[in-house]
């Protein structure tokens, strides 16, 4: 009697730059490790850079085709489609513009503050920034269709984004959702404020998904998605284990990782409680190193995704790996 094929879910959550190549790092070690394809999972959602990388996966572009590119190695692909070179940036953004980002948001705020995630009140407050996401639309559209994928000929394929004046949190690719292409929206979900400015998309500003959640793993419970029985979920802003790291700035970075894994943690422990089986991972101590506190620095996407590579191909080969993201030790 042939077995049942589990229905997966494919969670990618924001990270910036560096958060980008632990990802294609660790969905690449994950697969060998499982004899998995992450393109064949029925729902795939993305959030800033992992929304990236959910383009890919439902425009059935290899993983092993993304780690070339960043590699920036002589190729060949396992599919005949390749990113163009995403144009890497310095290490800071352009001098922003003078004042708060979201006037609208900050007022809403201060009337209902225990409804809104904490990141909300900090992205109001930071100026507009002066960097654009065109490379985010240009990189997705070299391999992405202006079309939605949709079963059977694809996932269910959710970007997620942040309505900047609302506070609201947008999935496109749901019902409902202002229509726009996957580029488009993957541009959106990665408009950090304060670094880059806002996307407009039917006459609404949208900024990075992170600032509602890291992943919106919590998504996959929604009346629109299929039955599920399994999720893996990649969370590239919470941390796992110690770092002994001296200066302000290590200690911030592993402030705010800890706040992002608490709230990932939560999100994890609803899917369990429906009864997903959830395999989640964070990075470890290395690869915070590696990346450092600035995970927008794309200059270090190669340094960074050959650590992970090492790093998670050794996770994924763990007996004890099922640890709380966020927890403070191994």
């Amino acid at each position: 009697m042939s077995r049942t094929p589990s229905r997966r879910a494919v969670v990618l959550g924001t990270g910036g730059s560096l958060g980008y190549a632990w990802t294609v790092a660790a969905l690449s070690t994950w697969q060998q490790a499982t004899g998995l394809d992450a393109r064949d999972a029925d729902v795939v959602v993305g959030t800033s850079a992992g929304s990236i990388v959910a383009s890919a996966l439902a425009s059935g572009l290899a993983v092993e085709d993304l780690v070339d590119h960043l590699l920036d190695a002589p190729s060949r692909p396992s599919s005949n489609r390749k990113p163009r070179r995403r144009g890497a940036r310095g290490g800071l953004p352009p001098m922003p513009r003078i004042g708060p980002g979201s006037v609208r948001l900050l007022g809403r705020i201060a009337q209902a503050p225990t409804k809104f995630p904490p990141l909300a009140a900090a992205s109001a407050l930071l100026p507009v920034g002066r960097a654009d996401t065109s490379g985010v639309v240009r990189l997705v559209s070299s391999f992405a269709s202006e079309t939605w994928p949709a079963p059977p000929d694809g996932p269910e394929l959710r970007i997620v984004a942040t309505d900047y004046d609302s506070g609201a949190r947008v999935p496109f690719g749901r019902a409902g959702a202002p229509p726009t292409s996957p580029a488009e929206a993957a541009s959106a979900s990665c408009a950090v404020p304060g670094w880059f400015a806002p996307v407009r998309i039917a006459g609404r500003r949208y900024v990075d998904g992170g600032v509602c959640s890291a992943t919106s793993a919590d998504l996959l419970l929604g009346p629109d998605m299929p039955p599920l029985d399994e999720a893996l979920v990649l969370i590239p802003l919470a941390r796992r284990g110690r770092m002994q790291l001296g200066g302000a700035g290590a200690a911030a970075d592993g402030l705010f990782r800890g706040i992002v894994g608490g709230r990932s943690a939560r999100e994890i422990g609803r899917l369990r409680t429906a009864g997903l089986r959830v395999t989640a991972h964070a990075p470890g101590p290395e690869d915070r190193a590696a990346m450092g506190w600035n995970v927008m620095d794309a200059r270090k996407q190669g340094d960074v995704l050959r650590t992970a590579l090492r790093t998670t191909a050794a996770w994924w080969a763990r007996k004890d790996r099922g640890r709380t993201i966020g927890e403070g030790h191994e």
